[in-house]
């Protein structure tokens, strides 16, 4: 049975073949749980992750390792966002005021209270929000408004063009996701069907992930090109959520109770892509570098720990080009089919914050 595969899971497309990545668990700060957030070009993650008091206390990882980044007047802090430099942006908690902030080697800057830096570009562009979506370049705010009967908005996603993709609220109550750029301004992205949308992420070529309603009221991933949105679905019904986006295109996120990578038209789940023996319940993906390594949250052994996902042939050189996730899956399926015959086990909505 090893040969072919390990384990064939139907209901929700899981198919444990030969393993496309290993994981690097990252442990935690003494707490009990930690998430990655973010990756960049050299495989550092960032996130945040519990300390013996309970406290959350922004990450960055080195060699597997975290370091902990929180200020000594500083109670709890996130990193949301790393760049090619290995600059950090998230948010700290000052007397219980979310303060904007950057992590620059040991150089600390706050960016005043009621800010949230949530991303950065390879220039040192942060996008972010106060009430409003900004931008914060050299020193300046730049303010991107609101949408049309409004008042509220925040940037989650800023490429190195500088175009920022974000959510805000319009008339009725609902969001809406949008991209900005200089000259063009706020450009709402519609829906899937459905009252809103949510931008989490935006790559080089403009394409955004993120998620939205859809007409029969769920909420489904999606990748929006030239501002079409397209349904990335759901891994066995109900919601998906995508959060992270890479040069090529790949999208990863979550769908129920595991992550999922998106690629090439493929819907994956990320656990069917480990060794079945891992240990590991990947449950979220957030971030996802160009090199295809991929950050999130999930149980390692009962335990909520951070992980990244290296594509074997990073982990082992020698090793063959990883498949994509479609036909080498397919491929693997239709042989256990013919040798074993098909074998079946069955096997959040997002929280919008900050």
């Amino acid at each position: 049975m090893k040969v072919l595969l390990s384990t064939i899971v139907c209901a929700s497309g899981l198919v444990h073949a030969a393993s496309m990545y290993s994981v690097v668990d990252l442990g935690t700060l003494g707490g009990s749980s930690s998430i990655a957030y973010r990756i960049n070009s050299a495989g550092t993650a960032v996130g945040w992750a519990q300390t013996p008091l309970d406290d959350n206390h922004a990450f960055t990882s080195s060699g597997g390792t975290l370091i902990d980044l929180n200020q000594p007047a500083t109670s709890n802090s996130q990193a949301f966002g790393i760049n090619s430099a290995g600059q950090v942006v998230g948010i700290s908690f000052i007397d219980g005021q979310n303060h904007g902030s950057i992590w620059n080697n040991s150089a600390f800057t706050d960016l005043g209270a009621g800010n949230y830096a949530l991303a950065i570009n390879s220039s040192g562009e942060i996008a972010g929000g106060n009430g409003h979506a900004f931008v914060y370049n050299n020193g300046v705010f730049t303010d991107l408004g609101a949408l049309e009967g409004g008042n509220w908005t925040q940037a989650y996603g800023v490429n190195d063009t500088g175009t920022v993709a974000g959510y805000g609220a319009v008339a009725n109550g609902n969001f809406l996701a949008f991209t900005w750029k200089p000259g063009t301004g706020l450009v709402t992205l519609g829906t899937l069907g459905g009252n809103s949308s949510y931008a989490m992420a935006i790559n080089n070529q403009g394409q955004v992930a993120g998620h939205s309603t859809a007409a029969n009221g769920y909420e489904h991933a999606f990748i929006s090109n030239n501002g079409i949105l397209t349904d990335i679905g759901t891994l066995a019904g109900g919601n998906s959520y995508a959060y992270g986006i890479n040069g090529s295109g790949a999208v990863v996120g979550y769908s129920g109770p595991d992550a999922f990578l998106y690629s090439n038209g493929v819907l994956s789940n990320l656990n069917a892509m480990i060794a079945a023996n891992s240990g590991w319940q990947l449950q979220q993906a957030y971030g996802i570098n160009d090199a295809g390594q991929i950050a999130g949250t999930g149980l390692y052994q009962g335990q909520s720990h951070a992980f990244v996902l290296n594509p074997m042939q990073l982990s082992d050189p020698s090793s063959s080009a990883v498949p994509e996730p479609g036909s080498g899956t397919m491929v693997l399926l239709a042989m256990a089919m013919l040798a074993w015959g098909w074998r079946a086990r069955p096997r959040h909505q997002a929280a919008h914050n900050p």
